[in-house]
């Protein structure tokens, strides 16, 4: 088995998590004056249950702390981990 590799792809506001070349995940977002808006994650079904999501969030997440914004977790899958991870709570723009 190949190593899972997450990279930002910027003009596609994303970032997605492939295999050997092949997409298994993708986490989109919009930038703000400020801060990033994390919408969506979304994993293919047959990789499910082996931690892709948690990997793109871990990326997305320390993305935005070397650009120095703020997070507003849109999506329900980055909010909950962003709970259950809660070094990444000072990230997250209060409302």
């Amino acid at each position: 088995m190949t190593q899972v590799e997450v990279i930002e792809v910027p003009e596609s506001s994303r970032y997605e998590a492939r295999e050997g070349g092949r997409l298994l995940g993708v986490l989109t977002y919009h930038r703000k004056p400020g801060s990033i808006v994390f919408d969506h994650t979304g994993v293919e079904p047959e990789a499910r249950g082996r931690g892709i999501g948690a990997l793109l969030c871990a990326a997305a997440l320390a993305g935005a702390a070397e650009d120095d914004v703020r997070v507003v977790p849109q999506c329900s899958f980055v909010r909950r981990w962003v709970q259950d991870n809660p070094q990444y709570l000072p990230l997250i723009e209060r409302a």
